[in-house]
């Protein structure tokens, strides 16, 4: 009986084991997504929760004690600190998002509420929009697409102490509103447009997370008027007329947006269709919006929501529910609806090949931190490092976009962005140029920065300029050229089909002599 067992044996495993030496890319797909999906938890009745928020405004501990229970017992909210207000209060945020502990490519986008002490109706309004996504991201279209789509950051306070006071302004008597550095007020210019150590806590908080994290856009909630507010805040000669940003159109179109989509908004008598200029209205200076869009990359506005400061509790639930569909409605637009996609390498011939061969192990072109300009819109934005991703919100309409990078050719493609919050997406391949010397990544993403396009961190080394070794520490080599990274991988492909031969060979000469053995035993 051994032998007869060990030839099943052989039998069994060399036709189970020559099928495939990896799984198929689908059932691959698909197993990864099984590992990536979070734990069910036990499903609440959010609604519920989201009619204890609108019975009244919570304290400052009530509100941190909630956001932390939140965290607890939903699936896709993450509590983090911003940082500290001047006595010591922590400025709490919740991000949702169902991939919270990895990163990937998403666009982000933030709200932010309470910057002046009594307008406390945002603290809130956000607490609500959290519930109601915990509550309905399985059953609503929207609130998926919140959670599986992108990254929603909510702040409801950046003042806490003057809600705690009930002032406008911060416990130093300091209206943060007019605490950001200001390109009129000082000299033009990304580069003064940074802290200069005068800036209140709350301020320097404010400014610290958002230039460490690549907001698409975002919004600040206000009390005192029915109105979408858009850049710019300020003018040159402090008078009070239209001042319009590189964006304009881009801006008039996310407020409409939100007034669009607000119950009542767009009919207001004061504002055409609900929404202003900043300056418009009112210039200001030292203001969060004109700053972010600047310094941060983050195409905000600033949303005033309740006619009257300090709404009373009784109509917190009115007030939800008419705001509810508009607060959905913006991140969507804002971050899905205009251009959004990759920045590559464009890969060599024979690169190209093995990829459309499904080589696995080869990369299909490595991103590239490039920047992305719109004819005729004179800001431009920086693609991601690490995927070079990029996310520019846009208005619908026809543009001609380039794609840029020192070393590399331009891309050009004409794009038309639908109307919605679909959005279009596009893949920009740059060839790398020919020359003596390869051009730093490095001085290209300084640069870059320098131009306004947003907070950029330096490349990994891996990214570095290929074939030289100037500026390497010694003992360090530089990254490899193409051929010596796919010689090795060339070297496996024809080892695998060699070992596949000789099982092949091996399979065919057992099941020749299986009978015989069979026989025999």
């Amino acid at each position: 009986m051994v032998p007869r067992f060990s030839a099943l044996a052989i039998w069994v495993f060399l036709n189970a084991g020559i099928g495939s030496c990896r799984p198929h890319s689908q059932e691959y797909a698909s197993e990864r997504k099984l590992v990536l999906q979070a734990p069910a938890r036990q499903i609440l009745d959010y609604s519920t929760e989201v009619s204890k928020v609108l019975q009244k405004y919570l304290s400052n501990k009530e509100l941190a004690d909630h956001l932390h229970d939140l965290a607890k017992r939903c699936e896709v909210a993450r509590i983090f600190a911003v940082g500290k207000s001047v006595k010591g209060a922590e400025l709490w945020g919740l991000e949702l998002s169902n991939q919270t502990a990895l990163n990937e490519p998403r666009p982000h986008f933030k709200y932010v509420a309470n910057m002046h002490g009594d307008e406390p109706s945002g603290r809130v309004l956000l607490l609500a929009l959290a519930e109601w996504v915990c509550g309905e991201w399985r059953r609503d279209a929207k609130a998926a697409r919140l959670v599986q789509e992108m990254r929603l950051f909510i702040v409801p306070t950046m003042n806490p102490d003057g809600f705690e006071a009930h002032t406008r302004e911060n416990s130093k008597g300091i209206d943060l509103n007019r605490d950001f550095p200001d390109p009129i007020q000082g000299r033009q210019g990304p580069q003064f447009m940074q802290a200069t150590g005068r800036e209140q806590e709350e301020t320097r908080a404010m400014m610290t997370w958002s230039q460490s994290t690549r907001f698409v856009a975002g919004a600040q909630l206000h009390e005192g008027a029915l109105v979408a507010n858009y850049p710019w805040d300020g003018t040159h000669n402090k008078s009070r007329h239209y001042a319009a940003s590189p964006d304009d159109v881009t801006y008039r179109h996310l407020a409409s947006a939100y007034a669009n989509a607000h119950a009542t908004m767009n009919t207001s008598k004061e504002f055409k269709g609900g929404i202003t200029n900043g300056a418009a209205w009112y210039p200001l200076w030292g203001g969060m919006q004109d700053w972010n869009y600047l310094v941060g990359g983050c195409m905000e506005l600033t949303l005033e929501v309740s006619e009257g400061k300090w709404p009373p509790d009784s109509s917190l639930a009115q007030l939800w529910a008419d705001n509810h569909a508009a607060l959905v409605a913006l991140p969507l637009t804002a971050t899905l609806g205009g251009l959004r996609g990759y920045v590559r390498e464009a890969l060599p011939q024979l690169h190209r090949h093995l990829a459309e061969l499904e080589v696995k192990w080869l990369d299909n072109g490595r991103p590239l931190p490039g920047t992305i300009h719109v004819q005729g819109i004179h800001h431009p934005i920086t693609a991601g490092v690490e995927y070079g991703d990029f996310y520019r919100p846009l208005a619908p309409g026809t543009y001609t976009v380039t794609a840029s990078m020192r070393g590399y050719e331009n891309a050009t493609a004409t794009l038309t962005v639908p109307s919605g919050d679909t959005g279009i997406s596009h893949i920009f391949e740059l060839k790398r140029l020919e020359t003596p010397h390869d051009l730093s990544l490095s001085k290209a993403i300084e640069e870059a920065a320098a131009q306004g396009s947003g907070a950029v961190t330096r490349l990994p080394r891996k990214y570095e300029p290929r074939g030289h070794h100037q500026g390497y520490a010694e003992g360090e080599q530089p990254p490899r050229a193409l051929w010596s990274k796919l010689l090795p991988n060339v070297a496996l492909l024809v080892i695998g089909l060699v070992l596949i031969h000789v099982a092949r060979m091996a399979h065919s000469r057992w099941r020749r002599r299986l009978p015989q053995w069979l026989a025999f035993t």
